[in-house]
């Protein structure tokens, strides 16, 4: 009997050391749910030290892919002059709320259309050799996306 208790305290034990996946928040916002999967996932090449970056191979050389052209995930809003001198004369950077908000017939963001639709495969981000981005964390963003909040 003592080895039943014993195996049965062991599976308990080992339950309790799993980690659960926390939920997915109804209403995610940027800065607390938003912001750290860009942080992980993104901003290696959208923003990093303040710039848009070119994807690396797995050996650290530049790959084909080239740097983006728009979207610094690092921030909220957009940096700089975004008139439309300021965009010409690239003084502008365009924030996740820019990345965020659907344009086009029909509307869709750039993140929405990149990240959360894409596979890796079609074009999606990011790009390999990084992984894709995980099924919760596309659930995470595609909330976010319904109300870009900060």
């Amino acid at each position: 009997m003592s080895k039943a208790w014993f195996a049965l305290a062991v599976a308990f034990a080992l339950a309790a050391c799993e980690e659960t996946e926390t939920p997915i928040p109804e209403m995610p916002t940027y800065a607390m749910h938003v912001r750290p999967i860009f942080s992980l996932r993104c901003t290696k090449c959208h923003g990093a030290g303040g710039t848009l970056n070119p994807a690396l191979n797995p050996d650290g050389t530049p790959s084909g892919v080239g740097a983006p052209v728009t979207c610094y995930l690092t921030n909220y809003e957009d940096q700089g002059d975004c008139s439309d001198a300021g965009i010409a004369a690239n003084a502008c950077k365009r924030g996740a709320h820019y990345c965020a908000t659907p344009a086009g017939d029909p509307p869709i963001s750039l993140i929405e259309y990149f990240v959360v639709i894409l596979s890796q495969g079609e074009g999606g981000m990011p790009p390999p050799p990084e992984p894709e981005v995980s099924a919760r964390d596309k659930e995470v963003i595609r909330r976010w996306l319904l109300n870009p909040v900060p």
